[in-house]
């Protein structure tokens, strides 16, 4: 009989889709306050959310997110990034392709972290949804003429993904009925949108089975 993977766990795989966001405790300097992904493989999809203690949010970032140091002390445990460094390192280092909606901004805040360890952070290959959605969307700027590169939520419009659908699948995944600006709900939306999408682009379901052979 085969062994069912327990929550947080993937089976032993070679391929793997990363999706995941981060909330952060401002733009410059900042830190990673909140950090989620979904794993999926061809057999399992697997959940992980992590908070970090932090000395110091900006108010500006917690009038996005609503986390204040002293509620991710709380919601951490008082863990921070480092205490979790190794079992991060691990996922995305598995990882074949690496998913994130305007990726280069979280990715800049994971390198940050590694570095301040003195460590370089392996990952798989990185995949911007922001962009490679931006000529399918086919959203223009207010000129009527440029391009407009997508939010997540104007993404997942796109492809008939409301509210709902996304909370409940945080609920379903993380265990937790999360809103916008926490990634919770925001990886939730980024799994949902390149899975409805795989069936409609090509180039989104060539991802798929290179990445998951599935």
């Amino acid at each position: 009989m085969k062994e069912k993977a327990k929550p947080g766990v993937l089976p032993f795989i070679f391929i793997m889709i990363l999706y995941f966001d981060t909330e952060t405790t401002g733009l410059a300097p900042g830190k990673i306050c909140q950090l989620s992904y979904l794993m999926q493989s061809a057999e399992a999809v697997a959940a992980k959310n992590f908070f970090f203690a932090v000395p110091y949010v900006d108010p500006g970032a917690v009038a996005v997110h609503g986390f204040t140091p002293e509620r991710l002390f709380t919601l951490s445990g008082g863990a921070r990034f480092d205490d979790k460094i190794d079992e991060i390192e691990e996922d995305f280092a598995a990882a074949g392709l690496i998913v994130a909606h305007n990726i280069a901004f979280d990715l800049s805040f994971l390198q940050a972290e590694f570095a301040a360890e003195h460590r370089a952070f392996a990952h798989g290959e990185p995949f911007c949804s922001m962009r490679a959605f931006t000529p399918l969307c086919g959203l223009k700027r207010s000129d009527g003429i440029r391009p407009k590169f997508p939010k997540l939520g104007e993404l997942c419009e796109f492809l008939d993904l409301y509210p709902y659908d996304i909370t409940r699948a945080s609920a379903e995944r993380f265990g937790a009925y999360a809103a916008a600006h926490d990634a919770r709900y925001d990886t939730a939306a980024l799994y949902l949108a390149m899975n409805a999408a795989r069936g409609r682009f090509a180039e989104i379901g060539e991802l798929f089975d290179r990445y998951t052979g599935a």
